[in-house]
């Protein structure tokens, strides 16, 4: 396939065949939605979709929980339409479909008033330093009027935490059993 067909797929063509590196690429928008499409034939959400190191992974999640059936019938189904796309390099790829699991990361404004009262791990640049920082806290949803995550700081204080959505960079909800 030449690049232009290959530009269809991804937004940066030439990071793909970076070999032996772990570099991501970003799926292009459209071919991002078609994914989405077949996702939800199966009454999924197509939660991220990502090609890195030689693997295309599709994070799907399921109201009642992800369960095998869902794996593979996406993944029969999602072969059958990168094949058809001559997705990847020549050498192949892997294809992984995969639920969010119980450490789940954030990846929407709607998430984080879905898990309201569940505990993360959020890592944000504070906006006063521009530093990164990492706390971990109880989530209390969207504040209300604007759109940042109030989260309740595991520290000593307690403190109620604002943070912008745009802030965030990475927020994983904290596994307890």
């Amino acid at each position: 396939m030449g690049a232009s067909a290959r530009s269809l797929l991804f937004r940066d063509p030439s990071a793909l065949f970076c070999s032996g590196t772990n570099v991501e690429t970003a799926i292009d928008s459209d071919f991002r939605k078609r994914l989405a499409r077949l996702v939800s034939s199966h009454s999924c959400e197509l939660l991220d979709a990502a090609f890195r190191g030689g693997s295309l992974r599709l994070v799907i999640d399921h109201a009642d929980g992800v369960t095998h059936e869902h794996c593979a019938g996406i993944s029969g189904e999602a072969s059958v339409l990168l094949d058809a796309e001559d997705f990847g390099p020549t050498s192949g790829y892997l294809l992984e479909v995969t639920s969010p699991g119980l450490d789940r990361e954030l990846y929407a404004a709607r998430d984080y008033e879905r898990f309201r009262g569940r505990r993360a791990r959020v890592t944000f640049t504070d906006s006063p330093t521009g530093n990164r920082r990492t706390v971990r806290g109880l989530l209390e949803g969207l504040s209300a009027g604007n759109p940042a995550v109030a989260l309740i700081q595991e520290d000593d204080s307690g403190a109620t935490l604002p943070l912008s959505i745009d802030s965030i960079h990475k927020a994983r909800l904290l596994v307890e059993l």
